[in-house]
């Protein structure tokens, strides 16, 4: 037999000389997007990479195959489209510096989120992480291979949907991984037919793990929601509620709700304009009442009024109570009523058992009365009969959850009902306090009556008394309707500017910038209450911000254009530079020829504090498209020469600078400039009628400008009494 390899996307062995895989059908020829890792690559010296299976905002995931094992592995691998770019024919990956912050902080939380399923590596309805390390500028993590379907595409194997009866035996166990992953705060945010597999053990499966940013609206990365399946809070960072438990509670009701009717549900974006989801039974007759006022129930748009947690979701799916009618008694019969009380006071329906023996949910029991004896238990989804007892009084309360469907005589049995304390004692209270306040105001006006003068509280005392009492009336108001019913989320590691924009609508987030050596710039390293702790919606939190380090190792500048150096103060974390181009640095154009330290030279490897009120003055040589006459005088003479041009004659002069000279009257010659008239400085411009020899100021090349160290005329032209020169065309050299 002849050499074999391997197929990558079955990754079976088929023979060298083909192309096409007899097991999948997979033609290695297919080109391969220059975005994503070449197929054959070996990661770790372990991993070999097949094909891309899937992508999002957060990374890509391939097919993969396990050398050391031999067995069949899935490759997640972190990439964020919109911060990082795949280098040329390599499994590289290249980050923009000014993305680099960004990529490090969602690298560290997809990181965070991959340890923690670790510690659900044993639950069958999650995936299992075999392995995690970097390479290539990034994080890769090895999950493990199983078979199965999506169950999207189970479902339209069997008719579009699945009967309650079917759906109650299926879904239990991935109701407990989801619990599970809320105990070890995980919020899936994505659970949907696409994210939930099915096995050939007819058992369901969780996958599409990624981190919050990829599961919310404009929250840095590109985002990827499942459309009626995604919760309300998902589509905006500042919607009226945090994502939580809640938010995956909407997600399997939503999941289920296209299950049992075969339809997928209402777009949440959509409902908050028109909210027309139908009831889940009005699709399909056979869904039991209980389970589709449930469903409705965790799929409600505020997430307030939503099921809160998948542990009361279960509650209320699998305890479903039947229907209970009182049978209305002859006063006669009391003792053959007395005999049956037992009966009707253990009115309660077994929860249905689940495949899971760890998901089952234990019933409600309700109040026990210590001389009825405990019932006997019934088969589950049996409903049992109950009869009125003939003594109302022991069963004047319903367990919470039950219907109660009452006589047209219910009341005639109930009429002798026993009032409580607090009804007893209510109306004498009022009635009392009604006396008091009606003998007060009577003394009042006896007392105003028969001493006018006598006033023994001032009006002003009274005024102010009273503004007192409001005033502290408005502040207790206040103080018991401001409800600590919002957790303080960790702001920590996070950036001020995405953090400031996700939450401001729960909080007003105050800032305090101060540098720190451990934290990139505008990254959040301290909060002033702590993450858990409850607090009133709207309330204020001090954060404290970096500004990036506080001193810093100025960089050399050497082989670098401009634009490049400053990328590598920033990187070394000096904030406070400016760029000056110099009009007299003679050296190669768009580089950096000295660094300045409040007027005093610096060099590459010298120390720069950020905290000081210095700043690092960059000067550098513009480039040939660059015209010296964009830069003011001012700025020219700031930057002093560092090699001032040899200029030995007046010759030599008249070839750097001549003009179309001209004729004067005074001295050293007259016109529009020193040493003659015309449009350009005249009598040879820089040269006299002698051979004097004349230095230019580089400072200053624009000839329009005279030379401020010699402001005499005469110097710049000496054409006789009337001044004549000659000059050329004005060129610039």
């Amino acid at each position: 037999m002849g050499e074999r390899k391997f197929c990558y996307k079955c990754m079976e062995k088929f023979d060298m000389d083909k192309h096409i895989c007899p097991s999948c059908g997979y033609d290695d020829t297919t080109p391969n997007n220059p975005m994503y890792i070449t197929p054959g690559t070996i990661l770790r010296d372990r991993y070999l990479v097949g094909i891309l299976m899937d992508s999002n905002g957060e990374g890509v995931t391939y097919t993969g195959y396990d050398i050391s094992t031999g067995g069949r592995v899935i490759i997640r691998e972190y990439m964020p489209v919109n911060l990082c770019t795949r280098v040329r024919n390599k499994a590289t990956i290249s980050v923009n510096y000014n993305n680099l912050a960004k990529y490090k902080a969602f690298m560290a939380e997809y990181t965070e989120l991959n340890k923690s399923l670790v510690k659900l590596r044993n639950n069958p309805s999650l995936p299992t992480v075999l392995d995690m390390f970097s390479e290539n500028n990034t994080t890769y993590t090895i999950f493990d291979h199983f078979d199965g379907v999506k169950l999207m595409d189970y479902l339209k194997d069997n008719a579009g949907e699945l009967s309650w009866d079917k759906a109650s035996k299926l879904f239990p166990p991935l109701l407990t991984a989801i619990s599970l992953l809320h105990n070890n705060a995980i919020i899936h945010r994505a659970i949907s037919p696409d994210t939930v597999y099915i096995t050939p053990k007819n058992e369901l499966r969780l996958a599409g793990f990624s981190v919050s940013s990829v599961r919310t609206v404009n929250a840095g990365l590109e985002y990827e929601l499942f459309r009626g399946y995604a919760a309300p809070e998902q589509y905006s960072p500042s919607s009226s509620s945090h994502q939580g438990t809640w938010t995956d509670v909407y997600g399997i009701c939503a999941l289920l709700y296209r299950v049992l009717t075969g339809c997928m549900p209402t777009d949440s974006k959509d409902r908050l304009t028109k909210d027309d989801l139908i009831e889940p039974k009005s699709l399909n007759s056979t869904i039991p009442q209980h389970v589709s006022n449930v469903i409705m129930e965790g799929m409600r748009l505020k997430s307030r009024q939503r099921i809160n947690t998948i542990t009361e979701l279960v509650t209320r799916l699998f305890e479903a109570p039947g229907p209970v009618k009182p049978i209305k008694h002859d006063a006669s019969a009391g003792n053959e009523a007395t005999k049956n009380t037992s009966i009707a006071n253990s009115g309660s329906v077994p929860p249905v058992q689940f495949t899971d023996p760890n998901m089952q949910v234990l019933p409600q029991q309700p109040p026990q009365q210590p001389v009825y004896p405990q019932p006997q238990p019934v088969q589950p989804m049996q409903q049992m009969p109950y009869e009125q007892p003939a003594y109302p009084q022991y069963n004047n309360q319903v367990p919470y959850g039950y219907g109660y469907e009452q006589d047209d005589d219910y009341d005639d049995d109930y009429r002798y009902e026993r009032v409580n304390t607090v009804d007893r004692l209510k109306v004498p209270v009022i009635v009392a306090i009604l006396l008091f306040l009606i003998l007060m105001i009577i003394a009042l006006i006896f007392l105003k009556l028969v001493d006018p003068g006598r006033n023994p509280i001032s009006g002003d005392n009274n005024s102010s008394l009273t503004d007192d009492m409001i005033e502290d009336q408005q502040a207790t108001t206040e103080a018991a309707t401001v409800k600590l019913d919002t957790e303080m989320p960790k702001l920590v590691g996070k950036f001020y500017d995405l953090t400031l924009e996700k939450y401001k609508d729960f909080f007003t987030i105050e800032a305090i910038y101060e540098y720190n050596d451990d934290e990139e710039a505008d990254v959040i390293y301290k909060q002033d209450i702590e993450p858990g702790e409850m607090v009133a919606q709207g309330c204020t939190v001090r954060v404290w911000v970096s500004k990036g380090k506080e001193s810093a190792i100025i960089p050399a500048y050497e082989g670098f254009t401009v634009m490049q150096y400053e990328n590598r103060l920033k990187e070394a974390g000096i904030s406070s530079y400016s760029l000056i181009a110099s009009a007299n640095d003679w050296s190669i154009p768009n580089t950096v020829t000295k660094l300045m330290i409040d007027n005093d030279e610096v060099f590459p490897g010298d120390f720069f504090s950020n905290k000081s009120n210095s700043k690092l003055i960059v000067y550098y040589c513009p480039s040939e498209t660059e015209s010296y006459n964009n830069y003011t005088a001012t700025q020219a003479v700031t930057a002093s020469p560092i090699t001032d041009p040899p200029i030995s004659t007046g010759t030599q002069a008249a070839t750097m600078y001549s003009g179309n000279g001209g004729s004067g009257s005074n001295p050293g010659g007259a016109g529009n400039n020193p040493g003659g008239a015309g449009s350009n400085p005249g009598g040879g411009n820089w040269q006299g009628g002698g051979d004097t020899p004349v230095t230019p100021d580089p400072v200053v090349p624009d000839p329009v400008v005279p030379d401020p160290v010699n402001p005499d005329p005469g110097n710049w032209s000496e054409g006789g009494d009337n001044g004549a020169g000659e000059g050329g065309e004005f060129a610039y050299w």
